[in-house]
């Protein structure tokens, strides 16, 4: 998923681009021009590692109450002998 979609979507859920970027933290400018598709692809690890946190609690359908983040984990992958 890009930048552009999570932002997008992070705002689609309700917030703001400025209660957005005081959540991650960063200006509302960046916000929008992560929304716009102005900014590229690849925001700094700190932000990225954020925006994708917020999208895990706030976006994803199978979590019935957006407000929480739910952690998943993969299990380990089985050893071919």
């Amino acid at each position: 998923m890009d930048i552009q979609k999570i932002t997008s979507e992070l705002l689609a859920s309700g917030l703001t681009q400025q209660e957005l970027a005081d959540q991650v933290p960063c200006s509302q400018g960046l916000i929008n021009a992560y929304a716009q598709g102005n900014r590229g692809k690849r925001p700094t690890m700190a932000i990225g590692n954020r925006l994708i946190e917020l999208h895990a609690s706030r976006c994803t359908q199978s979590n019935p109450n957006p407000q929480r983040a739910t952690v998943t984990t993969r299990k380990p992958a089985k050893e071919v002998a």
